[in-house]
């Protein structure tokens, strides 16, 4: 039958995120979503019987990414969108995402990959990007590469951010807007703002929420900029669902009762995609790309973070 052919792959796949799952709660600064990624990478690249889990692993990537994307439609909350941080959240939101596609592309980056590395670095990382690399049709070694280039980026920036608040002499307020408006992951943004004092956490966190609705709005814009190729953008399935759950989960409160659940699901949906993804990607493909995109979302990043510094101190 048919269906046994498929069981390997996704029992593999499932397996793997489970298991991200559980390493993720080690420390905050742990995704799920990249962690998966990273193992099916691994285990891709280094065992050589990938034909007995290849039909199951295709099945899972058909499966498991659309449902995680379109059950994050549920996240998405812009009852925050309010205060007047808001306008300060959201220029550097289009600095980033602005300053990223723009060097992206200075550097021989494809638009499609760059649309990635910009939407990660603007929003919430690995999980933006598993949002938006479907949509636009974004190759798999594109996806992977982004994923991975914002990751140790975000990393970095959660060593070193305690330090440079030290050194710049930083009031808490200012820490808290740097850190929730410039890491990329939510994890990141914890670490890096509870390593600094108890209260930072829950305004730096406060500050990433706002800047991770945005996603909302990102997704158009996405689509759009990666669309101007082509004639046509044809919207998937769980695009629209996707849509329909975010505008629900803000004008009503029917599926209040289940955001948790429907928050679960999404996460591990979208482990269990990327590790599907993750068994598709080559490394000699990642190879021949180098550091070029970490280099280019590294220069966006120093570029916003050093215009927020002179605005600091002009202003």
């Amino acid at each position: 039958m048919k269906t046994r052919t498929y069981l390997p792959g996704i029992a593999l796949v499932l397996g793997i995120a489970v298991l991200s799952y559980f390493l993720s709660t080690i420390n905050a600064s742990f995704d799920p979503l990249v962690i998966s990624i990273i193992i099916a990478m691994l285990l891709g690249n280094v065992f050589a019987r990938k034909d007995y889990f290849q039909d199951g692993i295709e099945m899972a990537l058909k499966i498991f990414l659309p449902v995680g994307i379109a059950c994050y439609g549920t996240q998405l909350s812009v009852h925050e969108l309010q205060g007047a941080q808001l306008l300060s959240i959201l220029a550097v939101f289009i600095g980033l995402f602005g300053f990223t596609l723009l060097i992206a592309r200075t550097f021989n980056i494809n638009l499609k990959a760059s649309v990635l590395l910009a939407s990660g670095l603007s929003v919430c990382g690995a999980t933006a990007i598993a949002v938006i690399s479907p949509l636009i049709g974004a190759r798999r070694e594109d996806t992977s590469i982004a994923i991975i280039s914002v990751m140790m980026l975000g990393l970095t920036g959660m060593i070193f951010f305690p330090l440079v608040s030290e050194l710049l002499a930083l009031t808490k307020g200012e820490f808290n807007f740097l850190a929730g408006t410039t890491l990329p992951m939510l994890g990141q943004v914890k670490v890096a703002a509870g390593s600094v004092c108890p209260e930072c956490l829950a305004e730096a966190v406060r500050i990433k929420l706002i800047r991770m609705s945005f996603l909302f709005f990102l997704v158009t814009a996405a689509v759009f900029i990666s669309g101007r190729e082509k004639k046509t953008v044809t919207v998937p399935w769980f695009v629209i669902v996707f849509v329909l759950l975010a505008v629900l989960s803000n004008v009503t409160n029917i599926l209040l009762q289940w955001n948790e659940q429907l928050k679960a699901l999404s996460s591990f949906c979208l482990s269990a995609g990327l590790a599907a993804l993750g068994f598709t990607v080559d490394f000699d493909s990642i190879i021949e790309e180098g550091m070029v995109p970490l280099g280019a979302i590294l220069f966006s990043w120093g570029v916003v973070m050093l215009l927020m510094y002179l605005v600091r101190n002009l202003f």
